[in-house]
């Protein structure tokens, strides 16, 4: 059961940023009068675009790969990621199931997940604590200014300005990635650490979402390949759904005001299980294990993982 009382003293209102009054079942903004309630699931929902409500992210299927995923990328990156400087709060924007947070709160950190709704069902058979896991926007977090020491969002910004959480632009796609960003700065400490990841616009080859991800059909040598290898060969200009590390950088800080940018070896970060055949992968493991420092923001790097400084 959610304690009302004791979030609502780390709880702001994610449309004014102002603290939340409790009621007996609820959290009010006396500013703006909105009401926040916990859903069925006993996770409380700060959504504000009721759209959002109709986008299911993930999968029973993939639920069960995010849980084996999350305990590896866990132990063999985040933990190791978040060791390098002292931090007491840490914060996930698109947690999934959540289990590098669930991980993080038996080590007695105080950490937090966010997702979409359909999240919930899951937190509630991983039994993840009401008091840390909350439903919201990205754009619109239920949190403080200045409040993180870190964040790690993955695998979501290109997910944001998209169709039905898929992967297809909407008009307005821009906007809603500074947005994003102007959010996860905003409840960031000054000086404190982000972690963006996402597969590279800028490299020919997508190494996370298959070419059935867009809502256009695929054409049939991409899914041969795709069927062959694991590998989605995708456009690397234009309109597309993946960002490059100059399109990240110009979020968070030309137009965010962040301070620094230092991409990030993928060592640990993956274990390209897709990528068949097993002498294949071996040999794209040892490509983007030992891929030079000069060369992570180029073309020539298959992700974008970079860490933030605000």
């Amino acid at each position: 059961m959610v304690d009302i009382t004791e979030i609502s003293k780390t709880l702001v209102c994610p449309q004014c940023h102002l603290p939340l009054v409790p009621g007996e079942n609820s959290l009010r903004c006396e500013v703006c009068n909105q009401v926040f309630v916990a859903n069925r699931y006993e996770y409380f929902d700060f959504i504000l675009n009721s759209t959002l409500y109709g986008v299911e992210s993930v999968t029973e299927d993939y639920a069960t790969i995010q849980h084996e995923c999350g305990d590896r990328v866990y132990e063999e990156y985040i933990k190791g990621y978040l060791s390098r400087e002292p931090f007491s709060r840490v914060l996930d924007v698109g947690c999934g199931i959540g289990r590098g947070i669930m991980k993080l709160l038996e080590e007695g950190y105080e950490a937090y997940g966010v997702d979409l709704p359909n999240l919930s069902r899951f937190w509630s058979k991983a039994r993840n604590d009401p008091d840390h896991f909350f439903c919201c926007d990205a754009a619109h977090l239920p949190f403080p200014d200045n409040f993180f020491d870190v964040i790690f969002s993955l695998g979501v910004i290109e997910h944001i300005g998209t169709q039905i959480g898929h992967c297809t632009l909407v008009n307005h796609c821009d906007k809603e990635r500074q947005k994003y960003a102007n959010e996860i700065l905003r409840v960031t400490r000054p000086r404190g650490r982000i972690l963006i990841s996402c597969p590279n616009k800028h490299f020919p080859i997508d190494i996370q979402h298959g070419p059935r991800d867009v809502l256009s059909p695929p054409s049939r040598l991409r899914s041969f390949l795709f069927e062959k290898t694991g590998l989605n060969v995708h456009p690397t200009w234009g309109r597309y759904h993946l960002l490059s590390y100059s399109e990240t950088e110009r979020l968070f800080c030309k137009h965010g005001g962040a301070r620094a940018f230092y991409p990030q070896r993928l060592k640990g970060f993956f274990a390209f299980t897709r990528i068949r055949p097993l002498a294949f992968r071996r040999l794209v493991t040892l490509y983007c294990n030992h891929l030079p420092r000069f060369l992570l923001p180029t073309f020539f790097n298959p992700y974008v993982l970079v860490e933030i400084r605000k």
